[in-house]
C-alpha cells in the first residue's frame, strides 16, 4: 500500500510541472503530515527535488516538488515485424537516447531477442545513472499478467514468449509488457495528441493494424487482453478482391496495412509510376509519396479505397467507445492531411447523425510507441521500501 501511494504521489507530480506540498496533500485526499512523510523519503532517495517559485508577489515563495532527473532511467523498446526502436528517459521522462534497428524478414526468435538485448545496451550505455525498469511494446496478443508474448503471425515461430522473464533475468531490472499499438497510444495520452483527453482511440499502422483505445484515461486492454486486434475485422471494399469468400469483403489488414497496399501499388495501372508496376516490388513509401503529392490518380484511388476500410472500422469503434479523438499513427502519417483528410472524410460518411470525432495524425514520430514503453515503466515502477 506505500509503495502505490508513493506511486500514485509521483505521478500526480509528473501531471503537474510544479506542485507543493500543499497542493499534493489536497489532490490526494490526505494530511500534510502523512503526505510530508513520504515527500521527505522520496527526497532522500534522490527521486524527488524542491524548489522555490518565483512567482508569488508577496510573502514566502511556495517549495515546488518535481521529479529528479538523476534519480535513474527508464527503458522503452518498441517493435513489429520489420523495426525495431529503443529509447531511454530520466526520471523526468526526458528523452535521453535513442535507437533502431531493422528486423530482417524471417528472422529467428532468438536472433529478435539478442536484437532487443542489443538495442537497450545500445540506449542505456554511457550513463552512470541506474536503470530502474524496462518497458516493452510487442507486437500481436499478449498476455499481460504473466509476461508472456503470446503469438504474432508476421514474425515466423513467435508464439508463448516468455519475454519479461528473459529480460528481467538479463538485465536484472522490471519489466513491464504491453501490445505495442497500445504503447503507441499511451505515448500519445502522456506526450502527444491525447493529453488532457479522457477518450479516444489510436489507430496503429504498421506490417499489421491495432487500435489502442483509451477509456476514461486509462487503456483498455479488454477480457483477454485482445481488445484493439482490429486487423481481422471483416471491411467492405467495392472492386478489391478478398481472399477467399466474397470478393467485396475481407479483413482489415488485408485491406489497408502498409504491407497489403505495398502491393496493390506494386500492380497498379499504367497511370502509376513504373517503379510501382514491377510484379512482386515491395512499394517504398518516398516513391508513393512522391506519386501521391504529384496528384497520380492511381496512388490517390487506392488511398480513398483506403481510407473507407479505415472509416469503416472506426465507425464501428466510434460506436462502441464513443471516442473525443482519433489519432492515427505509423506510416500513413507521412502522407500529412493527403490520408487524414481522406480518413476523416470516410468516416463521417459512417458516422451516425451526430458526426465522428476529430482525426488527427500523431506528432510523436516514428519512435512513439518506445516512448510509451518507456512511460510505461515510469508509471508502473514502485519506489524501494526502506
Amino acid at each position: 500500500m506505500v509503495a502505490n501511494l508513493q506511486a500514485e504521489l509521483l505521478r500526480r507530480i509528473r501531471a503537474r510541472d510544479g506542485l507543493s506540498r500543499t497542493d499534493l496533500a489536497r489532490d490526494m485526499g490526505l494530511a500534510p503530515s502523512t503526505v510530508g512523510i513520504y515527500v521527505d523519503r522520496l527526497v532522500d532517495q534522490g527521486f524527488l527535488r524542491e524548489s522555490k517559485s518565483g512567482e508569488r508577489d508577496s510573502g514566502r515563495p511556495p517549495t515546488l516538488l518535481s521529479p529528479n532527473a538523476q534519480g535513474g532511467r527508464f527503458i522503452g523498446v518498441d517493435f513489429e515485424a520489420r523495426n525495431l526502436f529503443a529509447v531511454a528517459v530520466d526520471f523526468s521522462q526526458n528523452p535521453l537516447r535513442r535507437f533502431h534497428d531493422i528486423l530482417a524478414p524471417g528472422e529467428s526468435v532468438p536472433n529478435i531477442l539478442r536484437q532487443i538485448e542489443r538495442a537497450v545496451e545500445t540506449v542505456a550505455a554511457g550513463d552512470q545513472r541506474p536503470i530502474l525498469g524496462l518497458g516493452v511494446g510487442v507486437p500481436g496478443v499478449i498476455d499481460h499478467a504473466q509476461g508472456v508474448a503470446l503469438r504474432y503471425k508476421h514474425i515466423p515461430g513467435w508464439a508463448n514468449v516468455p519475454l519479461v522473464r528473459h529480460l528481467s533475468d538479463r538485465f536484472g531490472v522490471p519489466v513491464y509488457l504491453e501490445n505495442n499499438i497500445r504503447t503507441m497510444a499511451l505515448a500519445e495520452l502522456w506526450f502527444g495528441q491525447g493529453r488532457a483527453v479522457s477518450n479516444f482511440i489510436c489507430l496503429g499502422v504498421r506490417s499489421g493494424v491495432g487500435a489502442g483505445i483509451i477509456v476514461n484515461g486509462q487503456i483498455y486492454r479488454g477480457a483477454n487482453n485482445r481488445a484493439g486486434e482490429i486487423g481481422e475485422w471483416p471491411s467492405f471494399a467495392p472492386g478489391w478482391k478478398a481472399v477467399a469468400g466474397d470478393r467485396n469483403i475481407a479483413r482489415l489488414e488485408e485491406l489497408a496495412s502498409f504491407r497489403s497496399v505495398g502491393p496493390r501499388l506494386a500492380h497498379a495501372g499504367s497511370g502509376a509510376p513504373a517503379s510501382l508496376r514491377v510484379p512482386g516490388a515491395e512499394t517504398q513509401l518516398e516513391v508513393l509519396l512522391q506519386a501521391a503529392r504529384t496528384g497520380d490518380a492511381e496512388v490517390l484511388g487506392i488511398l480513398d479505397r483506403t481510407a473507407g476500410a479505415f472509416g469503416l472500422a472506426l465507425n464501428q469503434l466510434q460506436c462502441a467507445f464513443d471516442p473525443e479523438k482519433i489519432i492515427l499513427a505509423g506510416l500513413f502519417t507521412a502522407f500529412g492531411d493527403l490520408f487524414r483528410s481522406r480518413l476523416e472524410a470516410k468516416l463521417q460518411a459512417f458516422a451516425p447523425t451526430i458526426g465522428g470525432p476529430v482525426v488527427v495524425n500523431s506528432e510523436l514520430g516514428d519512435y512513439n510507441g518506445a516512448l510509451g514503453a518507456a512511460a510505461l515503466g515510469v508509471h508502473a515502477w514502485r519506489p524501494a521500501l526502506s
